[in-house]
């Protein structure tokens, strides 16, 4: 059989950290998620299914670490520092796209494959498999080396797992349910994602500079829709590197606009405000009851529709 072109990931859904025998739990990656389609050559795909593979050369001969041809793998691409993820460094090989650039990205923050499900083998879909049959060919499969590792699952002990991610700084911890098919597309409650701290996309609404800081940008301010209208979420100031600085400012550079878009701005000095159509991750402890979030940190860009950034969604 041929291989599709592209497959939608599975999502998972929020949970707290929780136990269950039903239940497969490994660590939650900080990093990019991507697809491997495995042929005569490797190509990696986006959640949002673009073919990334150029920005991604020492992935390209990933084939070579399996040991049947025609897979498909699911994992997720990261940067380590210190021996963990680490989202920031990750973040200047998302948006270098020069061969230049990307060669001395390359070897000043390499990337790791991180694989954690088998879709395709030898052609033949396996997404309606249980994931515990699903893992099994997959220790058997694949060949682990230094840019590829496979993440190991542990059963029942969710919560255990999660308090030693949280002592560790890590991102958190999903649950899978053994007997679960893989759902393309879906978010699903056979998966239940328990993060150490909380996370939510948030549309781009401006942005501020700071003569006492950084005079190029300073912080985001953030929004998220409540029925029709756009409601300010706050400012969000850190997880910034200097080349996603650059990107964002080279993307803003056409959204520029005098009016406020969202119902209710800020008193802000230095604001440029920007036409509500980027998108961007942000992580944070928790909502105030007046609509600013405790401790956010910037997590990069994403591919959705800002009017899907509902306060709904807010945990």
């Amino acid at each position: 059989m041929v291989l599709p072109l592209t497959i939608a990931p599975m999502l998972a859904v929020s949970a707290p950290p929780f136990n269950s025998p039903a239940y497969l739990f490994e660590l939650k990656w900080d990093g990019l998620r991507g697809l491997a389609f495995l042929t005569a050559a490797t190509k990696l795909q986006s959640r949002t299914g673009r073919d990334i593979s150029f920005q991604y050369p020492e992935l390209g001969t990933l084939q070579h670490q399996v040991k049947v041809p025609e897979v498909v793998l699911d994992g997720e691409i990261i940067v380590l520092a210190d021996g963990k993820p680490s989202f920031e460094r990750l973040q200047s090989r998302m948006h270098t796209t020069t061969a230049p650039n990307i060669q001395a990205a390359m070897r000043q923050d390499p990337v790791v494959y991180v694989v954690f499900d088998l879709l395709y083998l030898k052609g033949q879909s396996l997404m309606d498999r249980p994931l515990e049959a699903r893992q099994e060919l997959l220790q058997s499969v694949v060949v682990p080396s230094p840019n590829l590792i496979i993440s190991s699952p542990i059963p029942e002990a969710g919560q255990e797992l999660f308090r030693h991610t949280q002592a560790l700084g890590l991102e958190g911890v999903i649950g899978k349910a053994k007997d679960s098919p893989y759902l393309p597309g879906k978010r699903s409650p056979y998966w239940k994602k328990a993060r150490v701290t909380k996370s939510a996309d948030f549309v781009i609404c401006g942005y501020t500079k700071s003569p006492q800081g950084r005079k190029d940008l300073s912080a985001l301010v953030i929004g998220v829709y409540a029925g029709a209208d756009l409601e300010s979420y706050g400012l969000v100031g850190t997880g910034f590197s200097q080349p996603e600085i650059d990107h964002l400012l080279h993307r803003f550079a056409a959204l520029n606009q005098k009016e406020a878009p969202v119902k209710n701005p800020p008193r802000l000095k230095s604001v440029q405000w920007l036409k509500p159509h980027l998108v961007c991750a942000v992580e944070y402890l928790a909502v105030t009851p007046d609509r600013h979030l405790r401790h956010p940190l910037y997590k990069g860009l994403r591919e959705r529709t800002p009017e899907t950034c509902r306060v709904e969604d807010l945990i």
